[in-house]
Parts: structure tokens; C-alpha cells; sequence
């Protein structure tokens, strides 16, 4: 080997990028293409996870069950959906934790034929949801006790994602069920009544988290501090970039419609939470719902199921008002 040589090799060396700063392959999960489900999404179609050094996947997984199955069983490494299924599995003994959310309201509205003109119509009717266990679920029953209904007067059954209950409204296999934009605007249009607008209740929610194993976060904490930063400037850019986010419902909910695009965002970005802190009172009443049915949530404190310490880093760190929050 040559002096030359040698020479070359040892800058080569010290100029390549170090191996810890290689983009990771990572696997994350969406719930669907609402705009509340959109946080992940738009870090992917805007490349906010490259641009914190990660490759990441994006697959869609419906139903929060099926995500925390898929993140527990390491097919994915992140999951999103609602606070109901990662703090359920806690509770039984899952190695699951909340890390932020993106989203604290109920984004719904129950949907209903034109001739249900009150709460007391629904009553023998039948109410579509996504599944039962989750936030569909939760905040329909939610929904019904606040009005004095019994959920044994009306019929609940499993209607399918939204487009498959708009469509069941439309061919009359269902009296209501719970949309939102761009799916409840598209109902709107057609004919179909807004009971009530969920995000309005007294009871509170986080819909859209993000969560994590707990022995993933210990083992790989840089990682997922990274994509916490990916997924919270995504949130910014949510509540302030309008057209690109726009442009962004186009592709990924196949739309074309502009009205609806912009109602759509409308009613979406001002409700996102920046920074995307867990809303603690919406675990509270999460875990206060299922306490009545399910004992192992009896008595237990909303911080178990949550892990601020990423969060309360990058606000020491300054990152969110970095980006302008």
C-alpha cells in the first residue's frame, strides 16, 4: 500500500458521513386518509422524515386493534391511531406507550337520513361504525349518552371505512353513522343531515396519537426523538401551509373537487395541536369511559399511558418554537 494511497484512504474516511447517521429503515402505520389521520402522511410526501436522516415506510392499517398487533408483533415500529387501543393494551400488560398527539377532538359528525330531525329518531335505527373498541365506537356511545339513549335501543352494527357507510347511507342499509370531511362533506351534498357535530361534545379525546413500544423507545431513542420531529414540523405545516397541504388531500384522498378540498381543510387544520401534546383530560375521560366496563383500567392514572419526556426535550431544546410555535 502506498503512501499515496494510505493518504487517500484516511480522508475518505473521515469525509464519508458516520454510519449512526444513516437514514434508518422504518415502518409506520396510518389509520386512513382523513385529515386528522394526516400528521404521517404529510411528513412523507413533504420528505420531513429524510430530512431528519430516516427511511420510513408508510402502510395503512385500519382499526386500532390491528395497529397495536402490528406494532407489538414488530411488523411496524411506529403506530398511529386513537389514545382508546395503545392505552387499552397498556392496561393488559402490552409494551405500549403514547408519545404525542396530533389531534385531541373528536373529528365526527353524526350523519343521518334526511327525515331523522332529532337525537330521539335514532331510536330502532341503524347506526354504521367503523368497529367496535375503537374511537368510532367510543364516541358514538359517547354521542348516544348524552342524548339518554340506551345503546340497546338502536342498532350498532359494523358499516366499514367511510366511503363504504357514505355509500350505506346512500343505498339506505343505514339511518346514520359518523363521518368526517371530506367524507361528511360528500354526504352533505347529497342530501344527508349533520346531527351533531362531535367535536363540540363534552368529553374530550386524543384521536390521533402516535405510539411506540417502550422497549423500542429505550433501545432507540434518537431514532424516535427524529421521528417525533418529522411528525410535529408535519403538524405545523398542517396548520399553516394551506395550499401545500391541499395539494397534499388531492393525491392522497383522490380528489379533485376543490370545494370540498378546502372545506375540508378548513374544518381540520385549525383543531390540530401544535405542539402535538397529549390533551392528559382526554386520556382521563378515555379511561374513565372503558373503567366501567373493563377493571383493569379501574383506578389507574392517565400519566401511566403516556411518555412526555420526548416532548418536554424538544420544548427545552427550543425545536417547536424553532418552527414558528
Amino acid at each position: 500500500m502506498t503512501a499515496q494511497f494510505r493518504l487517500g484512504l484516511i480522508l475518505f474516511l473521515i469525509l464519508i458521513p458516520p454510519l449512526s447517521h444513516a437514514a434508518e429503515r422504518l415502518v409506520a402505520d396510518f389509520g386512513g386518509v382523513s385529515g386528522f389521520q394526516s400528521a404521517s402522511w404529510v411528513a412523507k410526501d413533504l420528505k420531513l422524515f429524510d430530512k431528519y436522516g430516516l427511511n420510513v415506510d408508510l402502510v395503512m392499517i385500519t382499526g386500532g386493534a390491528r395497529s397495536v398487533a402490528a406494532l407489538l408483533g414488530g411488523s411496524t415500529q411506529f403506530a398511529t391511531g386513537s389514545g382508546t387501543a395503545p392505552l387499552q393494551a397498556y392496561a393488559r400488560g402490552s409494551d405500549v406507550t403514547i408519545l404525542a398527539a396530533s389531534y385531541n377532538k373528536f373529528p365526527y359528525a353524526v350523519v343521518v337520513k334526511p327525515e331523522i330531525r332529532s337525537p330521539k329518531d335514532l331510536r330502532g335505527k341503524r347506526l354504521g361504525i367503523l368497529n367496535f373498541g375503537g374511537s368510532n365506537d367510543i364516541a358514538m356511545q359517547l354521542a348516544l349518552k348524552e342524548w339518554g339513549i340506551k345503546q340497546q335501543e338502536v342498532n350498532v352494527t359494523i358499516g366499514g371505512d367511510a366511503p363504504t357507510r357514505l355509500l350505506g347511507l346512500t343505498v339506505g342499509s343505514l339511518d346514520a353513522t359518523i363521518l368526517s370531511p371530506p367524507h361528511l362533506n360528500m354526504a352533505v351534498k347529497a342530501g344527508f343531515r349533520v346531527l351533531a357535530d362531535m367535536g363540540d361534545m363534552h368529553a374530550r379525546f386524543s384521536q390521533s396519537t402516535l405510539y411506540v413500544r417502550r422497549g423500542y423507545l429505550k433501545e432507540n431513542r434518537d431514532i424516535v426523538k427524529r421521528f417525533l420531529k418529522a411528525y410535529a414540523e408535519a403538524v405545523k405545516v398542517v396548520k399553516t401551509d394551506r395550499e401545500r397541504i391541499i395539494n397534499i388531500f388531492a393525491r392522497r384522498m383522490r380528489l379533485e373537487d376543490r370545494e370540498i378540498l378546502t372545506e375540508t381543510y378548513n374544518y381540520f387544520a385549525p383543531r390540530f395541536s401544535f405542539p402535538p401534546r397529549v390533551d392528559m383530560q382526554g386520556i382521563k375521560d378515555t379511561v374513565d369511559f372503558y373503567a366501567e366496563t373493563s377493571p383493569e383500567l379501574r383506578g389507574r392514572k392517565p400519566e401511566e399511558f403516556v411518555d412526555s419526556s420526548l416532548m418536554d426535550e424538544l420544548e427545552r431544546e427550543g425545536f417547536f418554537k424553532s418552527l414558528g410555535g
